[in-house]
């Protein structure tokens, strides 16, 4: 099986000259379908801006990534945002919701800037509130949410559309333990019943454990990986 993503040589630095930082250098790896991927790391070691790079919301300096053999970060601005809509889900550390909606409102606007057909928008938004523990709030707005209820609306609104690949940046970091590996536990049955490939960043020492593709980050270098074990 092909890899839906590949990152080859790729390195990102900021300013120039005695000013330059370089945040990473010469990262290769690749993404399986259907896989639960976690990137570890101390902060700053470049892992949000790995996630920035293979959503094609920034561009490397070096190096090259393809998402099913394609070249996209030789992508225009314009072609970026297509393929953000068509085939990723983004869940964002800031949750980026819209204030005034609703959070059946908010997944509702997920749906639509994804294409998704109208006819399915109901069932849709009714099973992504129930699989993040929310159907109890889905009339409230952001203002009347905790922190880690906005965020399971933030992860509610990027599975809904049911995209190719989802890039979670620390989607369970507002979340009690008990929540946390409940939202991992759906990552891992929507990876297995093969809807959909999700890439997220992690701190979580328990959840790491759980998962079969880590990657550690260090000083914008790959240092190490974990990969899944062949059950005999």
């Amino acid at each position: 099986m092909k890899p839906i993503v590949s990152v080859e040589n790729v390195e990102r630095s900021f300013g120039k000259g005695n000013k330059k930082v370089q945040v990473l250098n010469g990262i290769n790896l690749t993404i399986d379908p259907y896989s639960v991927t976690a990137l570890r790391g101390r902060s700053g070691s470049g892992k949000t801006t790995l996630l920035n790079l293979i959503g094609g919301l920034d561009k490397p300096t070096n190096g090259e990534i393809y998402f099913q053999e394609a070249p996209i970060s030789e992508y225009s601005d314009t072609q970026s945002a297509e393929f953000r809509r068509k085939n990723l889900g983004i869940i964002f550390q800031s949750f980026g919701l819209v204030p005034l909606m609703t959070v059946e409102e908010n997944v509702e606007f997920g749906l639509r800037i994804a294409g998704v057909p109208r006819k399915e928008w109901s069932e849709r938004i009714k099973e992504t509130i129930a699989l993040v523990g929310l159907t109890k709030r889905a009339k409230h707005r952001q203002y009347e949410l905790s922190g880690g209820e906005q965020q399971r609306v933030a992860i509610a609104r990027a599975l809904a559309p049911r995209p190719k690949l989802i890039l979670a940046d620390e989607p369970t970091a507002e979340l009690d333990s008990k929540m946390a590996f409940h939202i991992i536990r759906v990552f891992q049955e929507l990876t297995k019943n093969k809807e959909t490939t999700i890439m997220m960043t992690t701190h979580d020492p328990g959840i790491l454990e759980i998962l079969d593709h880590v990657y550690t980050l260090e000083d914008g270098k790959i240092e190490s990986a974990k990969q899944e074990q062949e059950t005999k």
